[in-house]
């Protein structure tokens, strides 16, 4: 049986009425109104139906968006085409039934449920590469795999010479080296994404053990002949006064342990600048946006690449002092891979 709307029914003399053209008009609005948005219903179940559903591929695309910050310059990364690219967030959205990104004239935004899902397709993608690794090596008859996390100031450590003498134990080794900062990798390592990370203190060592290597100091890192921020300062070794009127450039690890330590001593410390890697600090400090502070062995890769547009001084003061470390879950159990490696690597 088919629907007849009512005014269907009425009678030629009534419809020469015009008060009743009137309501007449307004009742074949409101159809129209009624009849669009059933359309627009079918339209996006049409849609929903034809999405593809989430995959590896566009959590991968996802991630590199949030990386970039533009989907050009993520598109430029992944060697493809940009509408291939946006048509893929597209599909993605579609299957979640929300926006991820909110676009705007200078770059792209994460949305609430764009911020909720990045870290879990981060772990995803990371899980995924791990797994791939050991998996591909172990079906090629390759003697082993390792995992190991890795923070940007390691650089003096890992890799080095003495891991040369694994390879002729493992000639095929295969080596996954993940990057991040110190709690991301302490997060991997306790869920089994890693065999081994290399940390720099503080942090918690709950549930993990490890080797600890010589403290270090940290070190002011401003821009070279940067009259500003090195006015009055000594040329070698500094105290915490000495830089207590200085705009500070930190990555966010050391945010508390810089405040306590400038606290205790009776300053406040002026900071302009948080990031979340040393490599950061540095290239603020270089433009002279204020002094960057740092562990010692940061410096280290940049002054190995020839980098002559920054000078920096140490700091005298012994809670600044920080470690690095390699560690392990306190429930491992080694295979002759890892700990050959351990043996290695700590030169012991």
């Amino acid at each position: 049986m088919h629907f007849v709307p009512p005014f269907f029914n009425l009678k030629i003399n009534e419809i020469s009425n015009s008060t009743f053209i009137r309501t007449f008009v307004k009742k074949i609005d409101r159809y129209i109104i009624r009849l669009n948005i059933f359309s627009k219903s079918i339209n996006h179940q049409h849609e929903r139906l034809r999405c593809i559903p989430m995959n590896l591929k566009q959590l991968r695309y996802f991630v590199t968006i949030c990386e970039e910050g533009q989907i050009t310059a993520a598109a430029k990364r992944l060697h493809i085409k940009q509408p291939l690219l946006s048509y893929e967030i597209k599909q993605l959205e579609l299957e979640l039934e929300t926006s991820l990104f909110i676009r705007g004239p200078r770059g792209i935004s994460l949305t609430d449920a764009g911020k909720v899902l990045k870290p879990y397709a981060e772990q995803i993608t990371e899980l995924s590469d791990v797994a791939k690794t050991k998996v591909k090596y172990l079906d090629k008859g390759i003697s082993g795999s390792l995992s190991i996390g890795s923070i940007s100031s390691s650089i003096n450590k890992l890799p080095n010479q003495r891991l040369l003498k694994l390879k002729k134990y493992y000639p095929n080794i295969a080596i996954n080296v993940i990057e991040g900062n110190t709690y991301k990798l302490l997060g991997y390592l306790e869920k089994g994404l890693i065999d081994l990370a290399i940390l720099r203190t503080p942090f918690s060592s709950k549930g993990v053990i490890g080797y600890y290597f010589d403290k270090e100091p940290m070190v002011a890192v401003s821009a070279k002949n940067n009259q500003k921020d090195t006015a009055n300062l000594p040329d070698k070794y500094l105290k915490i006064e000495d830089l207590s009127n200085k705009p500070l450039i930190i990555y966010r690890r050391f945010e508390e342990l810089i405040e306590n330590t400038f606290r205790n001593l009776g300053f406040n410390p002026l900071i302009v600048v948080r990031c979340d890697d040393a490599r950061t600090a540095l290239d603020w400090a270089k433009v002279g946006f204020g002094t960057a502070i740092v562990p010692k062995s940061a410096i280290l890769q940049v002054e190995n690449e020839g980098e002559k547009d920054i000078e920096f001084r140490e700091i005298k003061e012994k809670a600044l002092e920080t470690q690095l470390a390699i560690m392990w879950r306190r429930d491992d159990s080694f295979n002759p891979l890892t700990e050959n490696f351990l043996k290695m690597f700590i030169g012991k």
